[in-house]
């Protein structure tokens, strides 16, 4: 064999030397960057709010998603009725600090409320004296405590503004965010509601 074809022999076998050794770097750089998305959890992921309403038991000293009231009595003599006590949980899965408002609301029992569509000044009475507002860090929940009790009342201005309903109402918690841009709060379209509530009316 002449002395030109032994070097072109050996520059071919230095060339595909070269060539294994780029193949296996990229084969593992491809098993490392596999394992780390395999065994990393992804950035980012669904971010969201949670509002739930419960109640307090008493004889057990826990908060429960049970024993909802149906109905209380309204004396149309003195305007008001009995007290009703319902406690929210607010829960921030954003993965930011978020301002909410907490909306307490009464509206007929034919009235719709939507992710799209909230109680409006028209259609719902506005109690305002229970709305809530409060600042959570990421994955921080407020409630159910003290803090976020809400104890009210059917009274006379509930009354007057929505009447006497034999169908009955619904008493609606809805969660508002605050909006940068509006530089106000903005429906979330989280909500929760007792359908159905009655009013037991004696003189």
């Amino acid at each position: 064999m002449s002395k030109k074809n032994e070097a072109s022999r050996s520059k071919r076998e230095k060339e595909f030397e070269l060539v294994v050794k780029v193949v296996l770097v990229l084969t593992i750089i491809g098993i490392i960057v596999s394992t780390v998305l395999i065994f990393t959890p992804p950035i980012g992921g669904e971010e969201y709010a949670e509002l739930g309403l419960l109640t307090y038991n008493s004889s057990t000293s826990q908060y429960e998603a049970d024993n909802y009231p149906t109905q209380v009595v309204y004396n149309q003599t003195s305007g008001v009725s009995e007290l009703i006590t319902l406690y929210f949980l607010l829960g921030n899965h954003y993965h930011r600090a978020q301002f909410f408002e907490v909306r307490l609301k009464i509206g007929l029992q034919n009235v719709t409320i939507t992710p799209d569509i909230p109680g409006t000044n028209e259609n719902t009475y506005f109690y305002e004296d229970f709305w809530f507002k409060r600042v959570l860090a990421f994955d921080e929940v407020w409630g159910p405590s003290s803090e976020t009790e809400v104890t009210f009342s059917f009274n006379s201005s509930v009354v007057s503004k929505l009447g006497l309903s034999a169908s009955g109402y619904k008493i609606i918690f809805e969660l508002w965010q605050w909006n940068n841009q509006l530089e106000a709060f903005s429906y979330s379209g989280v909500h929760i509601y007792l359908t159905s509530f009655q009013l037991i009316v004696v003189s």
